[in-house]
């Protein structure tokens, strides 16, 4: 009798050899299974009785639950959390013990959460950033102050004419003082409303150089006395200069704020730093007289009565220095350069790093003068991702070109017959 194919009489004689090579199974990657059996479709039975009918009720939400292989449940080995488990126990209490246990992994959540939270209702792991974006905010606050207190001191002792003291014998040229931060330095010598914006240039410029900038000898760690060029700076450098990846760059900026923080800690709201600092005093009183003696031929006023207005600013720019050292993340300020070296001018205007002080004229778009360069952060609080920058206070800059003040032209004298005599003619009566 011929078989066809697809007749039961024939499928019944297939070996399962046969069968595996003409019909091959899923080639899915084997998984690790537990010895045990899993029974779809059946739930705990909440009472003997109902143990004893084998009711197949299933519930949505236990409709997996494991047995052994000889088919009685899985029980977890004795504990001193699960007193009463003992193999063979009934299927109650092994339904009771899961709902103490859900009970008591709920009572447990509720008292983590509590303890992961702290004053006024803040998460813990977020009081970190908390006090770091305050301490951010008052780093901000303190630069827009120093901006504000440099402002206002060179509007009141260089705006205005000139005086007999500008024509008194310059130690440096004007070229070597401002040749750097403009090429049209003289017309803002000469002009008395623009004069101002060319002094706090150079005055931010000075700071920068000389008290945020630590990686020229003699300049930065002014908050460090003594111990910035003999100690800090050769293994700050070293350790700086071996940085080639993230995890070196958070080791070093963590050993940086902590050193900051044991050599200057900060009790009952004070500084006590833990080394001399008279010569931080000392040092800051040399810079200030620097600066007054270079500046001294383009003032309106005797800038011998500025001596403790320009102190206050210079000691103001060095405690901002100590505190942007004491964080985690760096903070440091970028002046934006030209096409040559020492040229910080005559680059083009970015919306997002700078700010013009002139909205008169939108459409200048070169930075003629920069007045105050731009504050940015590189990495986090917790001193990480340190392959990120962001600018957290934009440069102050001047678009507008300054003309040159030009004298006006004076009329040569004419005779003296002229307008007056004829209003006296008018006056007599002869005309």
């Amino acid at each position: 009798m011929n078989r066809h194919f697809g007749d039961r009489d024939g499928d019944a004689d297939w070996s399962d050899e046969e069968r595996e090579r003409l019909i091959p199974g899923p080639r899915r990657k084997a998984l690790y299974v537990p010895p045990t059996i899993e029974v779809r479709g059946q739930t705990p039975i909440l009472s003997t009785t109902e143990s004893s009918s084998g009711s197949d009720s299933a519930s949505p939400d236990r409709n997996n639950t494991r047995f052994s292989v000889n088919g009685s449940p899985i029980i977890p080995p004795k504990s001193p959390s699960r007193p009463d488990v003992r193999p063979g126990s009934r299927q109650e209490d092994l339904v009771q013990r899961f709902y103490q246990v859900t009970r008591e992994r709920d009572a447990l959540r509720k008292e983590l959460q509590r303890k992961s939270v702290g004053a006024h209702g803040i998460p813990r792991h977020s009081i970190a950033s908390v006090v770091y974006k305050s301490e951010e905010r008052t780093l901000i606050e303190e630069l827009q102050a120093l901006r504000y207190e440099i402002c206002k001191w060179s509007e009141e002792y260089f705006s205005g004419p000139l005086t007999s003291r500008s024509k008194r014998l310059h130690i440096n040229s004007t070229k070597e003082l401002f040749g750097s931060l403009t090429d049209n330095h003289a017309a803002y010598i000469k002009h008395p409303h623009e004069r101002p914006l060319l002094i706090q240039a150079y005055v931010w410029n000075r700071l920068q150089q000389r008290v945020f900038n630590n990686i020229q000898k003699g300049c930065g760690y002014v908050w460090a006395g003594k111990l910035g060029d003999r100690k800090l700076r050769a293994i700050n450098d070293t350790l700086r200069k071996a940085v080639t990846n993230e995890a070196q760059a958070e080791e070093y900026h963590r050993w940086r704020a902590m050193t900051v923080n044991l050599l200057v800690p900060q009790v009952d709201g004070r500084w006590r730093p833990t080394f001399d600092a008279a010569p931080v005093i000392k040092r800051i009183s040399r810079f200030c007289s620097k600066l007054r003696r270079r500046l001294r031929p383009y003032s309106t006023q005797s800038l011998r009565l500025c001596k403790g207005q320009l102190h206050d600013i210079v000691s103001a720019a060095v405690a901002l220095d100590l505190k942007m050292k004491k964080q985690k993340a760096d903070y440091r300020f970028v002046a934006f350069a030209g096409g040559k070296q020492n040229q910080f001018f005559g680059y083009d205007y970015n919306d997002f790093e700078m700010d013009d002080v002139e909205e008169d004229d939108p459409k200048a778009r070169r930075v003629e003068l920069s007045l105050a360069p731009a504050l940015e952060r590189c990495g986090n609080a917790n001193g990480h991702v340190f392959d990120q920058s962001f600018i957290l206070v934009k440069a102050n800059v001047s678009c507008r070109r300054i003309e040159k003040v030009r004298p006006p032209r004076k009329k040569p004298p004419g005779p003296r017959t002229g307008i007056r005599t004829s209003i006296a003619n008018l006056w007599n009566g002869h005309g």
